[in-house]
């Protein structure tokens, strides 16, 4: 598995537990409680901050992790997958993953919202997967802005970086992409199931990826923008 670098980590046979260094825990008894009561402490946040922050598939909501206020997403399977096992995983090895590929894209340059806090926990043979990140605060998504130059420009410059990059990101489309106009930087969200090829996209795949981009356009344009 990538090694998350950056981020510390905690393990039982039941749980798994990553969380960006110097963040202090506020709970007694430390990050450990996390491994035991984690997925019932993200629930409570998000039932106090009662905010939906992310639409589609895979909702987001917001939660405060040692004070700091974050966006909690819980990964599920797409396709035939998503059907059959919705947000039940083998193991912890895809969220491990995406913990270790936002540090490389930031590392690279690649604007993402750094992981606060990313837990795995066992129920049954199975397990779930929880991660959450910074928010960016007031941005919409540059699919909202469609009918914009500037972020459809921005969108496609950064496309074209983690392509060199060789990231084949599977909902990379522009509901995942946010648009921060004070500092005129768009941010990439959502890295489930993203992978790096270890080489940079060919142009056949790099069409595949924006024509994707452009139909998710064309489907969703008529419907009112999603806050």
């Amino acid at each position: 598995m990538p090694d998350p670098g950056t981020h510390f980590g905690w393990t039982t046979d039941n749980a798994r537990l990553w969380v960006l260094p110097d963040l202090p825990c506020l709970e007694a008894g430390g990050w450990e409680v996390w491994l035991e009561e984690g997925e019932s402490l993200l629930a409570a946040s998000a039932a106090k901050a009662g905010a939906v922050v992310g639409h589609g598939r895979n909702p987001a909501r917001r939660v405060k992790i040692s004070g700091i206020q974050g966006v909690w997403r819980t990964n599920r399977h797409g396709g035939l997958f998503g059907s059959l096992l919705g947000n039940r995983f083998l193991g912890a090895g895809r969220l491990e993953s995406e913990v270790a590929l936002s540090r490389h894209l930031r590392e690279a340059g690649v604007s993402t919202p750094m992981v606060l806090l990313a837990l795995a926990v066992r129920s049954g043979p199975f397990w779930h997967q929880h991660l959450v990140t910074e928010e960016i605060l007031g941005a919409p998504t540059v699919f909202e802005l469609r009918e914009r130059v500037q972020p459809l420009r921005a969108a496609n410059e950064l496309m074209e970086r983690v392509f060199d990059l060789g990231l084949w990101a599977p909902d990379l489309h522009p509901g995942n992409l946010l648009w921060e106009e004070e500092s005129e930087t768009c941010h990439l969200l959502d890295l489930a199931g993203a992978r790096l090829l270890g080489r940079p996209l060919t142009p056949a795949e790099r069409r595949t990826r924006r024509d994707r981009f452009s139909r998710f356009i064309r489907k969703h344009g008529t419907e009112a923008p999603r806050g």
